[in-house]
């Protein structure tokens, strides 16, 4: 990047020589152009490149050290205007010695005598020289150098993930400022000189040129300088235009992980910032995503982070289902805990999908139980159906797939409808999404009771109204659960 700013700022000599060469078919003197030249040689290569090396020190011996401190930041938002500036002076310099030059060495213009030059001539020369060798190339450099310093950016964000703050410059003062320059100034110079060179007899005893020639070389050389900085500013707009929209179209597909690196200053670089805010908040929003996924459908999910579920608490029709593991104390003891936490992976894998498969929801683990829930917190006109379908699939399964180390687990499952409040319970600082109620309570009674009845699946009265149409079911009798004074029907689901 270093040799990159240098040849940058020494191209603006080929620009300058250039300026110079098109004086000569107006003047037809040689001798003018290589004076011109040797003073732009003098002060754009040694100069030039001395002021490139101070300007580029700090931000060389940050990328040499791999550490970008505050001075090093600075230098590089302020980069280009140092060059503009230093370019301006040279141009200042440089109408100084051309002065010197040829009120001591004045070379030999023919018919044109500057003895005789007019003192009204003066007055639009000398704005003339100035804009074309200090005002206009220094315009040229702020944009090729800004051009520059929107790749060094890029760099440094690719490079050490280091990026820039947006700032508060405006889109529409650039625009301002460049049509000044670039309209208003060459105006006011060629009514100046219009008006110097129809001055009748004095400017005809300086010189024999028609007004026409005398402007010409002004307005070719400006219309140049125009192009070459149209096509610099047309880039400091596009270059971080499209940067941005690499990035958009990432996150297009779905990669989250990439942030655009902020390249200027003004409401392009505020759009930036603000998309890769927008990007953390997507990041951070499907971590949140696969996470919920880990324990909830997608649909689910997704309508949770859609704020379509009320967390704040609600009465619901819910379907309840418990299970747990038959032998699992005498289990445990005889295995070693990384034995127990592989098999129980397995074994929870297993039911996660057979439950989400059927519309559930698997609220929380606890030991070798799930809880798990149906109609909550998505709709499902189904849910005890769907339930009885999963506890049916969970039974088939357990009785034959071997979990952990070859071994086979017989799973007790309970399930229960009623009403229930759904939202988030526990304290502010930790909550969790769960239903409550009575009715909660009956299913997990209901899973114990498979003890007593030598079963692997029961099902509470009111499941049982909901879902009789659909399974063969028998009665196994009235029971009255602890802490219940009411009798329940208690149903056992046939094969």
């Amino acid at each position: 990047m270093k040799k990159r700013y240098y040849w940058s700022m020494l191209s603006l000599l080929l620009i300058i020589l250039l300026f110079d060469a098109m004086y000569i078919p107006a003047h037809q003197n040689m001798a003018l152009f290589f004076i011109l030249g040797a003073i732009h040689l003098f002060l754009y290569l040694p100069l030039n490149l001395l002021g490139a090396y101070l300007f580029f020190k700090p931000i060389a011996s940050a990328l040499e050290q791999n550490s970008f401190t505050e001075p090093a930041f600075r230098r590089i938002k302020r980069l280009n205007w140092y060059s503009a500036w230093w370019v301006f002076s040279l141009g200042i310099a440089y109408l100084a010695l051309m002065m010197l030059m040829m009120y001591l060495f004045p070379p030999d213009m023919g018919e044109i005598k500057l003895e005789n030059m007019p003192a009204a001539l003066w007055v639009s020369a000398v704005p003339s020289i100035l804009y074309v060798y200090a005002v206009l190339p220094a315009f040229i450099t702020w944009f090729i150098i800004n051009d520059f310093t929107l790749d060094l950016k890029t760099k440094i964000f690719s490079q050490f993930n280091v990026n820039f703050a947006a700032g508060k410059k405006r889109l529409g003062l650039t625009l301002l400022t460049s049509f000044i320059i670039l309209g208003f100034f060459p105006s006011i110079l060629v009514i100046l000189e219009l008006v110097v060179t129809g001055a009748g007899d004095e400017y005809a005893r300086f010189s024999d040129m028609k007004p026409l020639q005398a402007i010409m070389p002004e307005r070719i050389i400006i219309f140049i300088g125009m192009v070459i900085a149209v096509i610099f500013i047309t880039r400091s707009f596009t270059k971080p235009i499209y940067s941005l929209m690499a990035e958009i179209n990432a996150v297009k597909h779905g990669d989250f992980s990439q942030h655009a690196p902020v390249l200027t200053d003004d409401e392009i670089g505020t759009l930036t910032s603000a998309f890769n805010g927008m990007v953390k908040g997507l990041s951070e929003r499907e971590i949140i995503r696969d996470t919920f996924g880990k324990y909830l459908s997608k649909d689910v999910a997704d309508a949770i982070l859609g704020k379509k579920i009320n967390i704040a608490g609600e009465e619901r029709t819910c379907t309840i289902m418990v299970t747990d593991i038959a032998d699992y104390t005498t289990i445990s003891e005889a295995s070693a805990p990384a034995d127990i936490v592989k098999m129980l992976n397995e074994y929870f894998t297993v039911m996660v999908d057979i439950i989400q498969k059927h519309r559930g929801v698997v609220n929380e683990f606890i030991g070798d139980s799930v809880f798990a829930m149906f109609n909550v917190p998505l709709d499902d006109p189904d849910h005890a159906v769907h339930a009885i379908q999963a506890g049916k699939e969970i039974e088939q399964i357990t009785n034959s797939m071997k979990f952990g180390d070859n071994r086979l687990l017989k799973t007790r499952i309970g399930i229960n409808t009623g009403v229930v409040v759904a939202g988030n319970v526990g304290a502010a600082q930790r909550l969790k999404y769960s239903v409550v109620g009575d009715q909660v309570n009956i299913a997990a009674r209901l899973e114990q009771l498979n003890k007593q009845y030598g079963t692997h699946l029961l099902v509470g009265e009111n499941t049982y109204e909901i879902a009789k149409d659909h399974f063969n079911f028998k009665l196994l009798g009235e029971v009255q659960l602890k802490g219940k004074e009411k009798l329940i029907r208690v149903f056992n689901v046939a094969n």
